[in-house]
């Protein structure tokens, strides 16, 4: 007869029915049914040590190198800890750009991305949002008017949680990074009061060549991450170390590169021993990762541009740029300023603004990331608008000029009549229930408590009070801003062809200053108006005014790809920008590639006329997203909207380099062919990963696609009036960040003209730069497993899922248990790593014991 057996270690246990009774079966089977589930293992710590731009292939190398000083790897810790008792991802990549503030918002969030450049600004108010800058948060918060990071504070507004609100307040202790949600001045103070405890002359020699802050404050965080491991009640925990990443980018050579890994290495083995010594050493896991990886080169010297210069020369078009950070900071005594929200750099080449550039910039730039940078331009209708107001006004121009340029001028507005109508009507809606929100806010902060006990501030209830405040002040900020655009749009919409008087016109009240207005759309990049041609405003035959005559345009993308430079660099192209990428509608392009049921965004990206891409977007049965990659070139937009383009065969040449890349892994397919068709992101992900450009084919959806977030979708029937206008507000000024041109910079170039980081970059899509760092270790009882690689690629997506799935709060693959749906987690879209779960790959579903199913 059959005999009942259970699999445990990956032995067959079998049972005789006839020597045991049945009842004690039962009991047998339920103990050892409970025993194996230590097998999956149990994590109940997990802390996370976050290395800003560690490269895994730097780390692998110093590993496997030999001290001769002691005979063991140059980094004994990595070694030790991750090599031979841990897991590592060998392909772990950044979903995106290798770029810092959106890489760490999705390994913070696991969700897609919402926050797309280190600084973003909003086009109608140029309100900044930097999210690299710590020191306004300090000091905001010692008035009450900031509690959080500026990238915690946008992702709270469009309800997306971070990985440490899984826990309770005091269950967790985060030092300082990027998302930082809390400001603790007690680190800060012990930081001080170590640096400062030296005696007289060593302060006065450290004083005399600078005072070294950095390695204050991080030997602070780690005395008290140290401490606080001894702390049973602390869960989760966390560790950001950046000096990898500031040393790479002035530092090119291995030796001084070695030299910063050797500190971090012993940093990691000083939290591995606290671990070892803490009562939850069993059961802990600690995790290194990086945002992304670094491209550095001891040969060569990374090389910069500077995309300020260029858009201020009259060949640029003459523009007053805005950036956040200052050009050349070293050498600028204002640049140390942190509090200075825009950064203006005028120019004498100004087409018809000059002088004006405090009034009137029309260009920003986010050039943090190095390797690439975003461009908003102020929309051509404003600037032609803006010109011929200005000719209206001469007292000089001939009244057939002035008949001609009179019916341009209205005959613009009405083009966007139709179009800023809408925008006006919608966003007066919108303040309506923002001054209703704002009134709710005002009576709910002054009903907050103004003093808490010891215990509500562990509980972090004295920081929840500041929240209330600090959404307070910043609603009242953005009802004034978006208050003074609206009317200065409602001023120009109003003007009537029957009374117009240019003479009684102020320009100011009818063309929005400080405000780039709409984004502009392909034909206006491709012929955008940036002042008068030598001749002034020119008629034709009719008498209409002559536009191509009149107005100096430009197109942006031809512009953009004709720089070269002078280089004497071996192995570095003399053209410093590699691709421009931006999005479009697809209702534009869907005809013409005879595809239906295509996502709404498509990204074009350019490499110049004649070697360019559509990529295609949608999703398949299973909601899974497919991409198909369009050859193209000549793509162009008349001025009625409509899109035209040539296709061409899969070539050498083509963005992002994929055709002739020998790394390609599609097994023997025809790449032509292969490539032609649609595959899921994996399938991409699994063929592209070790080419040059890595997963940038899915990170250029990621960057540029817009990703629907539940918590701001207005198709829930039960939203009241209130709840679904406000909905509609945050998502348009989310929309409002949307830049209109990704510049993605050549090997070994920048853009960052603070300094253009001679060591090496980070900002692009090569794989260098977004191949990253993950690896693990854990307790005995963790069930991670030891001295193992895994070879399969994961991107970002993964991080949080996966370690959900670690401490048993996912219910399914994808979905938070319900304490944690309460808490606004949703499902996540990336995989779980399921090579790292304790059960490997027969582990099918990393499922929490006992969960109920979520809402």
């Amino acid at each position: 007869m059959n005999q009942p057996h259970l699999m445990k270690n990956g032995k067959v246990i079998s049972l005789s029915l006839n020597y045991f009774g049945s009842s004690r079966v039962f009991l047998i089977l339920l103990t050892l049914a409970l025993s194996s589930l230590s097998t999956f293992g149990q994590t109940r710590r997990l802390v996370v040590i976050k290395c800003d731009g560690l490269p895994p292939g730097l780390i692998d190398r110093f590993v496997k190198e030999k001290d001769p000083a002691t005979g063991k790897s140059s980094l004994p810790w990595f070694d030790y800890i991750f090599y031979q008792r841990g897991t590592r991802l060998s392909n772990f990549y950044v979903r995106g750009m290798s770029l810092s503030a959106p890489s760490w918002s999705m390994l913070d969030t696991g969700q897609h991305l919402q926050l797309k450049g280190n600084v973003e600004f909003d086009r109608y108010t140029l309100h900044s949002y930097d999210y690299l800058n710590f020191i306004p948060l300090y000091l905001g918060n010692i008035t009450g008017s900031r509690i959080d990071m500026p990238g915690v504070e946008v992702l709270d507004s469009i309800g997306v949680p971070l990985f440490p609100d899984a826990y309770p307040h005091d269950e967790r202790y985060l030092t300082f990074s990027l998302f930082l949600r809390g400001a603790r001045y007690s680190t800060l103070q012990g930081g001080l009061e170590g640096r400062f405890k030296k005696s007289p002359k060593d302060l006065f020699d450290e004083w005399t060549m600078g005072f070294e802050m950095r390695s204050a404050l991080s030997d602070q965080l780690l005395r008290e991450l140290i401490a606080k491991l001894s702390d049973p009640r602390i869960q989760y925990l966390d560790l950001m170390m950046t000096d990898f990443d500031h040393v790479a980018h002035h530092n090119n050579d291995s030796q001084t590169q070695l030299f910063v890994l050797k500190q971090m290495d012993a940093v990691i083995g000083q939290v591995w021993t606290a671990i070892a010594k803490s009562p939850l050493a069993n059961e802990t896991a600690l995790v290194v990762v990086s945002d992304h990886g670094f491209n550095t080169d001891e040969k060569i010297y990374s090389q910069g541009f500077n995309l300020v210069k260029l858009l201020g020369s009259r060949q640029g078009g003459g523009h007053h740029v805005i950036t956040k950070r200052r050009l050349m900071m070293d050498y600028a005594i204002k640049g140390i300023n942190p509090l200075v929200p825009l950064i203006t750099t005028t120019t004498d080449e100004s087409y018809y603004l000059k002088k004006q550039s405090t009034e009137y910039p029309t260009a920003m730039l986010d050039f943090d990331g190095n390797e690439r940078a975003s461009i908003h331009l102020r929309n051509s209708d404003l600037n032609k608008l803006h010109i011929l107001l200005r000719e209206l006004q001469r007292k000089d121009l001939l009244p057939a000029i002035g008949k001609a340029a009179t019916a341009e001028f209205f005959a613009t507005i009405d083009g966007r009549r139709a179009e800023w109508t809408k925008t006006l009507s919608e966003m007066q809606a919108e303040l309506v229930v923002l001054r209703r929100n704002i009134e709710k806010q005002r009576i709910l902060w002054a009903a907050q408590p103004k003093k808490f006990s010891k215990e509500q501030e562990q509980a972090g209830l004295d920081e929840a009070a500041k929240r209330i405040f600090v959404q307070l002040d910043r609603w009242q900020s953005e009802e004034k801003e978006y208050s003074h655009y609206l009317t200065v749009l409602e001023n120009l919409l109003q003007l009537s062809r029957s009374s117009f008087d240019p003479m009684k016109i102020k320009i100011e009240e009818v063309i929005p200053t400080d405000s780039m207005g709409d984004r502009n759309n392909i034909y206006q990049l491709q012929n955008y108006i940036v002042g008068l041609t030598p001749d002034g405003l020119v008629l034709n035959s009719d008498g209409a005014l002559n536009i191509e005559g009149s107005f100096v345009r430009l197109n942006y993308f031809n512009l953009l790809h004709s720089i070269t430079v002078r280089n004497s660099q071996a192995g570095v192209s003399n053209k410093p920008i590699d691709l421009i990428a931006t999005r479009l509608p697809s209702s534009l392009v869907s005809a013409a590639v005879h595809e239906n049921n295509l996502a709404p965004d498509v990204v074009w990206v350019t490499c110049g006329s004649a070697r360019q891409a559509l990529l295609l977007f949608q999703n398949n049965d299973r909601g899974e997203l497919r991409i198909r990659y369009l050859p193209i070139k000549n793509l162009a937009q008349t001025v009625n909207g409509e899109v035209h383009f040539e296709e061409l065969e899969w070539q050498p040449g083509l963005p992002l380099q994929i055709f002739e890349d020998p790394r390609l892994s599609i097994g023997s397919a025809d790449r032509g062919q292969w490539l032609s068709q649609w595959h899921t992101e994996t399938e991409w992900l699994e063929a592209l990963h070790e080419t040059s450009y890595s997963n940038g084919l899915i990170g250029l959806n990621e960057e540029l696609a817009r990703h629907p977030n539940e918590h701001v979708s207005t198709s829930d029937p039960g939203l009241t009036h209130d709840q679904r206008i406000t909905r509609e507000f945050i998502q348009r000024q989310r929309d409002l960040c949307e830049s209109e041109m990704l510049v993605v910079a050549n090997n070994h170039w920048n853009f960052d003209v603070r300094g253009f980081n001679p060591g090496g970059n980070h900002g692009s899509f090569f794989r260098i730069s977004t191949h990253s760092t993950f690896m693990i270790a854990g307790g005995k009882n963790t069930g991670i497993g030891q001295a193992q690689t895994i070879e399969e690629p994961y991107d970002s997506l993964s991080f949080v899922p996966t370690l959900l799935a670690l401490i048993g709060d996912l219910r399914d693959d994808s979905t938070p248990v319900p304490a944690l749906w309460e808490k606004g987690f949703r499902r996540f879209p990336g995989r779980v790593i399921k090579e790292l779960l304790p059960g490997g790959l027969n582990n099918r579903n990393s499922t929490a014991v006992g969960a109920n199913v979520s809402p």
